[in-house]
């Protein structure tokens, strides 16, 4: 007789939380969502349908609370997970369509408030503020048009900053050294800096976009002027002091001898600076001869085994030239393991991930060097990351280099794949002007999304798949 009644009470209760469980999904979803336009950066290029999305989302999760009308609350997570959507497509092709002027305004953003000016970084925003709204609205000439003058003002602002950033450094130091009379005792190195503060300055008033190569001349002008000012004040300090000089020599000395005890070899002091050095290079440069060397022997050895491949057919020559890639390869494994452990002292394990694949190739995982989202401008913070890149890519001279760009799986592919090649372009771009003798060893690729090291479901795991490979390729072994 209570059977009936309780198993109706049992049925509604189940009810009751199944639609509770379909609600807590489909609020799961609606989070992705509205988490996917934030990460694509719809907040900044899509306002107005993110804004929509969190404003439906909050009203959905208030119903919810309040146990309200469970359609309306479906409806309102449809609505929401609706504009959400809208809002990520939107933001995908703002920076499509404006991704210069996109990056202008992340150059400016990223030189940081000490380098900006306030009026002109403000009129700028209020500018671009304009193009995004025209854009969300759909109307294209406009936008388009006010473009125009969001990047000229943002560009007058990037001068600003750049000039701060890169040019007022140098003209600091070559004040210094000026002041410690460098003219006198550092004419060279001071007429070096001040045509390189001339050129920095230059290329900064005629594309404030240069940022990469603006900071490779901002680097040898401020290196030039410092060495000016060193000189110039040892100078004055042996006029003043000439007793100084000995000091000088004797520690100059001492540590020449320290290095060469390094080498294993022994310097006399009567020796001339130029024989000293000179015996210390030909020192490096045997060592340097001993991996030669092993290279070369594995070299022959891999090329006399092929020669005996045109004697022999089928399984035997494929084991013989698996035999010889095999040799070659890990001698390759065995000089890269011993320059990676100097490369150790140049990289945080946090900053850089250091591979030795099977293959030999070396791998620089740019751990840090994290990118805005839809943007391929080289936060300034990384370029010292880069800087000790170029240090380890010269360790290893013979090697090409290919660049790899990577994103995560928010956008589309169509839109990772570009942005993934962007981006290994403005690394390689980087590299190329601080390092132009490698330049022809250079290559960029982008693979987008394919190639995941982490779980794309998870934020940290799309930060570490957003991510540049520099990979230092294993020479082929020698067919003479």
């Amino acid at each position: 007789m209570f059977v009936r009644p309780f198993f109706l009470f049992f049925v509604s209760i189940s009810l009751f939380t199944l639609s509770n469980i379909a609600a807590a999904a489909t609020l799961d979803e609606v989070k992705q969502a509205i988490g996917e336009a934030k990460a694509l950066r719809a907040a900044e290029f899509a306002p107005a349908h993110y804004n929509s999305a969190e404003r439906t989302f909050r009203q959905a999760q208030e119903l919810l609370i309040q146990k309200g009308d469970r359609n309306k609350i479906r409806s309102l997570l449809d609505q929401a997970a609706g504009q959400a959507a809208a809002a990520s497509s939107a933001s995908q092709q703002f920076t499509q369509n404006f991704s210069n002027l996109v990056e202008s305004r992340d150059r400016l953003q990223l030189a940081g408030d000490e380098y900006t000016r306030d009026d002109i970084t403000e009129r700028a925003e209020k500018e671009f503020a304009i193009v995004v709204t025209a854009a969300e609205s759909g109307n294209m000439k406009k936008a388009r048009k006010e473009a125009v003058n969001a990047r000229r003002t943002l560009n007058s602002a990037q001068v600003v900053a750049a000039r701060e950033q890169f040019v007022r450094p140098i003209s600091k130091s070559i004040a210094q050294a000026r002041k410690n009379k460098a003219r006198n005792f550092a004419p060279k190195a001071l007429s070096e800096a001040i045509d390189l503060q001339k050129k920095t300055d230059a290329l900064i008033k005629s594309d404030p976009d240069a940022q990469t190569q603006a900071y490779a001349l901002y680097q040898q002008g401020y290196k030039s002027a410092q060495h000016a000012t060193r000189v110039a004040s040892m100078g004055s300090q042996f006029t003043k002091k000439p007793q100084l000089l000995e000091r000088w020599v004797d520690a100059s000395d001492a540590r020449m001898e320290t290095l060469a005890k390094a080498l294993g070899i022994q310097l006399d002091r009567s020796q001339s600076p130029d024989m000293q050095l000179a015996l210390l290079k030909q020192a490096i440069e045997d060592m340097q001869g001993e991996y030669k060397a092993q290279l070369a022997d594995a070299n022959k050895q891999s090329s006399e085994l092929s020669k005996k491949l045109a004697k022999y057919e089928g399984d035997m020559a494929r084991d013989l030239k698996d035999m010889a890639d095999i040799r070659y390869k890990l001698q390759l494994k065995r000089e890269a393991e011993a320059k990676i452990k100097r490369l150790t002292k140049l990289f945080s394990p946090d900053d850089v991930e250091i591979l030795l694949t099977t293959d030999a190739d070396v791998i620089f995982r740019m751990k840090t060097l994290n990118f805005r989202s839809g943007s391929a401008v080289i936060p300034p913070q990384a370029y010292v990351l880069l800087d000790n890149a170029i240090k380890s890519i010269e360790i290893f001279p013979k090697r090409s280099v290919r660049i790899e760009g990577h994103t995560d799986y928010m956008g589309g592919n169509a839109f990772n794949q570009a942005l993934s090649e962007r981006r290994a372009n403005a690394v390689t771009e980087y590299l190329h002007q601080n390092m132009p003798e490698f330049s022809n060893q250079m290559d960029a690729v982008g693979h987008g999304e394919e190639k995941p090291i982490a779980n794309n479901e998870t934020a940290a795991g799309r930060t570490k798949n957003r991510r540049i490979d520099i990979i230092l390729v294993a020479p082929p072994a020698s067919t003479e």
